[in-house]
């Protein structure tokens, strides 16, 4: 193809219609790759949400005790305390709450970020 600074005013650089051709097949072939990505972000959004709430749900479940913060508090929730004041049921009553950073799977997606 000629250079277009070479050309006279009047002069058109002429294009191949291979090259249209494959331009257009490529402008195509593009289109549907960002399509592509574009449903696969949506399914590991998708994903990403249910382990979230999944994670909170078993941290909810498990807060005597789990896998991320350890069974003493299970432990410790077992026994009797003096005067018929049961440790156990006072363990149950106070709701031990869980921090961002027990979210082990959570934060091990780099492309997750929950914006509460």
């Amino acid at each position: 193809m000629p250079d277009p600074s070479q050309l006279g005013s009047g002069d058109q650089p002429q294009i191949d219609k291979q090259e249209i051709a494959f331009y257009e097949k490529m402008k195509k072939e593009l289109r549907d790759l960002l399509s592509k990505k574009k449903a696969i972000d949506k399914n590991l959004a998708a994903v990403e949400d249910y382990i979230f709430r999944y994670e909170g749900a078993y941290l909810e479940d498990t807060q005597n005790g789990n896998i991320i913060q350890g069974f003493e508090n299970y432990l410790k929730g077992s026994g009797t305390g003096t005067a018929g004041h049961g440790n156990a049921s006072s363990a149950l009553k106070r709701k031990d709450t869980y921090t961002d950073n027990d979210r082990l799977f959570s934060l091990s997606s780099a492309t997750y970020l929950k914006v509460y």
